[in-house]
């Protein structure tokens, strides 16, 4: 499925360009726009512009320029797709796929994201009535206030309890279906997902419910434990975290707890520790990580102390490692064996357990440690076999400071030579490819460009010059000259969508034919001050041209005696 292009032209108005920039770039203000070392050539002098009007970057230096997308392709070196899915991450919205003919319309999200409300409303009511729920939370340490702020309810026992209460028309059932929260048996028949569990409301960034987790209150050998919502349109778990809507209200947020479960997070929570989350049923992710090193430096992960807390760990630390660039730190709790984040913040108290956060072990320490496990340090095979572990790590991690700070370590504990090291290392890491912005070959003036160009400049700087034409127009669409068709498309498209910026117009036009000549002609620069009548002046040279190309077309066949009677 490719995601759909009207999804696209939603996103470009909802992002803005100067924020996604200025994250990994300091961008300083410079009249209307904004400036900054350009980071695709080395210069000593700010040519990097960045336009909030136009949602546009340009560098006169190199030439590089293009959207929010084209600069997290280039810059973050992003697929397309993970693009659209960080700006959509950024914007709170979820990516729209073509579906067959038609794309999945965007506001069908908003029904969706209704009928969740409901439910988690439904849900909330229901843990009032019920004495067996709220004595579960409060033997679990929970007061009321915090079941309240996590928005805890309880889904009761029973096949229709919700579909009774939400699905009372054809419609509502419909969305209930599409959000897990009632399913289909093989008969036909339509039942609750959740019964009898504690339910935990999962929220995006903009605190909208979107998923459900669930702890069962009876026992059952049939049943797990815990249950999570399906995937859904609304909900991907591998890149959404439990508690990451109540962390982010922490002021400054420098650090981030990762734990295992709901109740960790809702726990700690009530000791005073809110900065902490909870992947959902699933490993930390690449997408988990990008989204947090996107807002803070530090990642904490906390881990049972037993064998499974290891080996998890041990996949959470190289998952991590290709993104320990400058400046982010990742450290590692293990706690007592049989002891959570939840009973031990309730046995030890807040102090306690923050003395174990300032204790937490460096990524460095535990990668290396865990290694010489593995192996005898006394030995000169063992420090050989060390060297082997450890190379296929450190290969993950970015070149910079940290790597070389690890490769210094690992000489130190093996006796081999630094720069040797560097060079094994080095050697087998796969180059990635540079990516070069497309050279543009500047004209002098846009005045020096075709009418047709001409045109097609001055509406991608000001869209709605589209106004100032009759459409549809018989006799411009007549005239034969190259990329007519673009500037007719172009005139359509932003008479439609008149507010639309610069940047979401070359966005519309990625993937086609004509993106490369719109995202060089978006490059150009304007100075007139009376661009209106510059656009009326290229639309008017056309008509002329074509005048004066049909006469010279006349005399011709007047020359030959091939007169036609429309001719005459």
């Amino acid at each position: 499925m490719r995601i759909s292009r009207s999804f696209i032209d939603e996103l470009m108005v909802r992002v803005d360009i100067v924020d996604l920039i200025d994250s990994y770039i300091s961008l300083r203000k410079a009249g209307r726009n904004y400036r900054a070392l350009c980071p695709f050539h080395n210069e000593k002098t700010p040519s990097f512009n960045v336009s909030p009007d136009k949602q546009f970057y340009y560098c006169f230096g190199c030439g590089a320029s293009g959207t929010t997308i084209g600069f997290l392709m280039n810059y973050a070196r992003l697929s397309f797709v993970e693009a659209v899915h960080e700006l959509a991450s950024r914007a709170g919205m979820v990516v729209v796929y073509e579906q067959g003919l038609a794309p999945a319309s965007i506001t069908d999200f908003d029904d969706l994201h209704e009928v969740m409300q409901q439910a988690a409303q439904y849900y909330k009511q229901q843990l009032r009535q019920s004495t067996t729920a709220i004595s579960y939370l409060k033997k679990r340490g929970l007061t009321g206030e915090i079941a309240r702020d996590f928005g805890i309810g309880y889904a009761p026992a029973g096949w229709q309890n919700l579909l009774k209460n939400l699905g009372s028309d054809a419609e509502t059932e419909k969305r209930l279906i599409k959000t897990g929260l009632v399913k289909e048996h093989k008969s036909g028949r339509h039942y609750d997902c959740f019964r009898d569990r504690v339910m935990f409301p999962i929220l995006d960034q903009r605190g909208r419910v979107i998923a459900f987790g669930g702890r069962i209150l009876s026992k059952s050998e049939h049943e797990p434990k815990y249950l999570n919502s399906p995937e859904t349109p609304l909900f991907q778990k591998s890149r959404q975290l439990y508690g990451w809507y109540f962390a982010r209200q922490v002021r400054p947020l420098q650090s981030i707890i990762i734990v295992e479960g709901y109740m960790d997070v809702v726990a700690l929570a009530q000791h005073g520790i809110h900065n902490a989350v909870a992947t959902l049923g699933t490993a930390t992710t690449r997408d988990h990580l990008k989204h947090l090193f996107r807002s803070l430096s530090e990642i904490i992960f906390c881990f049972d102390g037993d064998k499974a807390g290891l080996k998890a760990a041990w996949r959470a630390l190289e998952t991590v490692l290709p993104f320990l660039q400058e400046g982010r730190q990742v450290r590692f709790i293990l706690l007592p064996q049989g002891s959570d984040p939840d009973s031990l913040v309730r046995e030890e108290g807040k102090q306690t357990f923050k003395n174990r956060l300032t204790q937490a072990i460096p990524l460095s320490k535990f990668l290396f440690d865990s290694l010489m496990q593995q192996v005898d340090m006394r030995s000169i095979d063992g420090r050989a076999r060390l060297v082997e572990l450890a190379k296929p790590l450190l290969k993950k991690l970015p070149t910079g400071p940290y790597r070389d700070l690890m490769l210094q370590e690992l000489s130190g504990l093996t006796h081999v030579d630094l720069k040797k090291l560097t060079i094994l290392i080095q050697s087998e890491i796969p180059q990635k490819p540079v990516i070069k912005p497309k050279p543009f070959r500047p004209v002098e003036s846009v005045k020096d460009l075709s009418p047709v160009y001409r045109a097609i400049v001055y509406l991608l700087h000001k869209p709605d010059l589209s106004q100032l034409v009759d459409y549809p127009n018989k006799k411009l669409s007549t005239i034969n000259k190259p990329n007519l068709k673009l500037l007719l498309n172009l005139i359509e498209f932003t008479r439609m969508n008149p507010k639309l910026t610069l940047g979401a117009i070359c966005e519309h036009w990625r993937g086609t034919d004509d993106e490369q000549i719109i995202n060089q002609l978006a490059s150009l620069i304007i100075e007139t001050h009376d661009i209106d009548d510059d656009f009326r002046g290229a639309i008017d040279k056309l008509y002329k041209d074509d005048e004066s190309q049909r006469w010279a077309e006349l005399i011709e066949k007047g020359l030959e005696k091939n007169y036609t009677a429309e001719d005459r």
